[in-house]
């Protein structure tokens, strides 16, 4: 049980780390990159998914007591590996698909935590609106970058820095109000707000 429970709070911990670091590597994107263009951007770009294929995969296989932040996260932690590795092998000619690829992981990822959040509900969490409330607000971040991807109406890195903020900070807060560890002694759960 004790070895249970650290290996559930390692994966919270892990995610919520990821998800800010996917919110850092958005801020350079914002102020200095362009996307496709600058090898360093698509190096950030690729460690970056990578470290989140990693961390949710790693939470996928862990046991959280309502099983609700790592649930989509064997096929969401897939797909950031294969655009990991396709982020940082595609030629430079087809250096305009990675803002399209980053749109559509970022669109993913904020409909199944729309089905996190209505699971949430029927668990009787507090925070499920706001959960629904946040992967709205991601899912219209995604489309924009995917529109602005497409039609050009904004620059790339600035569509995509936007996305890439908000998912991280969508999954820091998902990760934080979802997982739930087990914990034996009262004092714990009250203090901790760990749940019995």
């Amino acid at each position: 049980m004790k070895r249970n429970i650290g290996v559930v709070k390692s994966a919270k911990i892990i995610n919520v780390i990821s998800a800010g670091l996917m919110f850092l590597a958005g801020l350079p994107f914002l102020l200095y990159f362009d996307l496709g263009s600058l090898p360093a951007a698509r190096l950030i770009l690729s460690i970056i998914f990578g470290l989140t294929s990693l961390s949710k995969l790693f939470g996928y296989f862990s046991n959280d007591l309502y099983r609700l932040a790592f649930q989509f996260d064997l096929a969401i932690g897939v797909f950031c590996g294969i655009l990991a590795v396709l982020i940082a092998f595609l030629p430079e000619s087809a250096g305009s698909l990675v803002p399209c690829l980053i749109s559509i992981y970022v669109i993913l990822d904020s409909l199944l935590k729309v089905q996190t959040a209505l699971d949430a509900r029927r668990f009787g969490m507090r925070a499920w609106l706001a959960i629904l409330l946040s992967a709205l607000v991601l899912c219209v971040a995604g489309g924009f970058a995917l529109s602005a991807a497409l039609q050009n109406f904004v620059s790339r890195g600035v569509s995509v820095s936007v996305a890439l903020m908000t998912d991280g900070l969508v999954n820091a807060f998902v990760t934080a109000y979802t997982v739930r560890i087990r914990a034996r002694k009262k004092n714990l759960s009250d203090k901790y707000g760990f749940e019995e």
